[in-house]
């Protein structure tokens, strides 16, 4: 690991050439200058330091002068300042405008020792999380939503409108498998209100109570295993994005609460008394009907009103024509370089295969059935023989002819867990609806799909 690179900036040379010494022997790369402008021209020629230790009061230059030429190179390096004790106010003035803290002359060397080391543990913290943020901007540009209908350039648009637009609650419509979670996660990598988290929750996967603690948290005592206090992810996300999926599963009670935070920003931990108030985008998605839901009277009218403000709908990928080709090559790009292949085209056959195809399980399908046929190639061209399009291990899915098709040998165990991973698979509908198809309720669903560990299954599919 390099040595951390130091600036030590003071008037009187044999101060700075001091500070200097001494932390050379501390293992820093320190480089001393009485002149403030002979450092900036240094740091003009490309040698950035991890840190500057300036003197606050110097005639060619005042720290604070030095700190807003800094700011204005968009550094953001931490800056320490050295001030005699009649500049004290000035030195605070000086960390509201960004410096990190300030010693006091005459500067005690353990000290100065400790902030320095706080200041670049910090500061390389924040550089390592910039960098994640860049990595996760880049893999979430709006480019990365594939396609060249109106429907999809719609998408995009709005999602560079929303860029610089706080706290909008947004609507994301569409098919199950369309890609709503990662138009979720372009909103909030895109948007200059990302400094918080994206937490995400699937509103179907949980019973009620316990969604009602994983979105608002709650205090130590409010139920008999509340041994601590938990922070909800609407606290987690504070800042950030929360991302609601299935929304229209939650419970009226539940949306009561919902709309209640959407209204105020403010909530209160299961068995707390304290609002807390936080700025958290909240982003919804549903491949149900609402304005049905509504009508029905499953889902409240003023809360489809609340979160229906930004509306985004998803094409099903059977409407979007030779757009599933260009998907098709992107999904290819993405599993040369996981799996390690060199795919480079798919024949007119498989194009064809491709094109005719349903899709009821949309873009997740097709990455299900080009991951599959990737595994299997080691050319560099798919034909259509290689896209085993809805076919598994030890069963077959829906043919022509409706039925659903699994092969003898298997226990029936086995059975259930490939009927129900075929039904959440291939039914674009709801959690709920998936119950009533299988004539189970809503619980019991939920305790089949983690015994059988179904929903990373079609994660991964």
């Amino acid at each position: 690991m390099s040595k951390k690179a130091i600036y030590v900036v003071d008037d009187d040379p044999k101060i700075g050439e001091l500070f200097a010494t001494v932390l050379r022997r501390d293992d820093y790369n320190a480089e001393a200058f009485t002149s403030p402008v002979t450092m900036l021209e240094k740091l003009d020629g490309g040698a950035v330091p991890d840190l500057v230790l300036t003197d606050l009061m110097m005639p060619e230059m005042t720290g604070i002068e030095l700190l807003e030429a800094l700011r204005e190179r968009d550094l953001t390096l931490p800056i320490i300042m050295m001030t005699a004790h009649s500049s004290v106010q000035t030195a605070v003035e000086a960390m509201r405008l960004g410096a990190f803290h300030y010693l006091q002359k005459p500067v005690n060397l353990e000290e100065m020792r400790a902030l320095l080391a706080k200041a670049l543990d910090l500061y390389s913290d924040k550089v390592e999380l910039r960098q994640i943020k860049r990595e996760r901007k880049k893999a979430h540009d709006v480019d990365k939503i594939v396609g060249t209908s109106a429907e999809i350039e719609k998408v995009r648009e709005t999602i560079e409108t929303l860029s610089d637009i706080p706290n909008t609650i947004v609507l994301i419509r569409g098919e199950t498998g369309t890609g709503k979670n990662l138009v979720a996660k372009t909103i909030h990598y895109n948007s200059d209100w990302n400094a918080g988290r994206f937490m995400e929750i699937n509103c179907a996967a949980l019973p009620d109570n316990l969604l009602e603690s994983e979105l608002f948290g709650y205090e130590k005592g409010a139920f008999t295993d509340a041994r601590a206090g938990k922070l909800g992810l609407l606290e987690i996300a504070d800042g950030g994005t929360l991302f609601l999926d299935e929304i229209d599963s939650m419970s009226m009670p539940l949306q009561a609460k919902l709309l209640s935070f959407l209204e105020s920003r403010t909530f209160r931990r299961v068995g707390g008394t304290d609002d807390i108030r936080v700025a958290t985008r909240i982003v919804c998605a549903t491949n149900a009907n609402l304005e049905e839901s509504v009508a029905e009277k499953t889902f409240r009218k003023d809360l489809f009103f609340r979160i229906n403000i930004v509306s985004l709908k998803l094409p099903a990928l059977r409407t979007m024509g030779k757009d599933i080709l260009l998907i098709a090559h992107e999904v290819i790009k993405y599993f040369n370089k996981e799996l390690k292949r060199d795919v480079e085209t798919l024949t007119e056959a498989a194009e064809q295969k491709l094109l005719d195809h349903e899709w009821p399980g949309n873009v997740r399908e097709l990455r299900n059935v080009l991951e599959r046929a990737m595994i299997f190639t080691r050319g560099s061209t798919l034909d259509a023989s290689d896209l085993a399009l809805l076919k598994t291990e030890g069963f077959e899915d829906a043919g022509a002819d409706g039925y659903f098709r699994f092969r003898s040998g298997g226990s029936l165990e086995d059975l259930e867990h490939e009927y129900i991973r075929h039904i959440l698979g291939t039914t674009d509908t709801s959690y709920a609806e998936v119950a009533r198809i299988l004539g189970i309720s809503k619980k019991t669903l939920w305790e089949k799909r983690r015994k059988y560990n179904l929903d990373e299954e079609l994660e991964s599919a």
